[in-house]
């Protein structure tokens, strides 16, 4: 069973109808690179780890490649992944330029069910990140 841990913020925006009041966040643990992820695989199977970190730096790359072209990539027990823009608004549609009308690339996950099952039973846990001073 998975636990993430979550710490409380508060809202400091004055701007934000929600200002002042206190939220929680995913505290996150260490970030891992894409070694860490070949050596986790390779404790996982019985391929040795230095291929694993390969066909991981093959893949991330292709995976990039192949976003930037255009194609959304399904991948098994995650989900799919797709880019998404975000654009200025025209009155007409021969008004509209992709030059300088598109704002944004961004990245988009849609999830699979299986995935969405799991997230369903995560467990969370309260911790206080030492910058905050929050008070229980």
């Amino acid at each position: 069973m998975a636990i993430i841990r979550v710490t409380p913020y508060k809202n400091n925006n004055s701007k934000s109808l929600a200002f002042g009041k206190w939220f929680m966040r995913t505290f996150l643990n260490s970030v891992l690179d894409i070694n860490d992820l070949a050596n986790h695989m390779a404790n996982d199977s019985k391929i040795e780890r230095t291929m694993v970190a390969n066909i991981n730096s093959a893949i991330t790359r292709q995976i990039v490649e192949l976003l930037c072209n255009g194609h959304p990539i399904r991948i098994p027990h995650f989900g799919l992944l797709k880019l998404g823009v975000n654009s200025k608004g025209e009155s007409t549609v021969s008004d509209f330029n992709a030059g300088s009308d598109i704002k944004n690339v961004h990245l988009l996950l849609q999830i699979d069910e299986e995935l969405k099952q799991e997230l369903a039973k995560i467990k969370f846990e309260k911790v206080y990140y030492k910058m905050q001073q929050a008070t229980p």
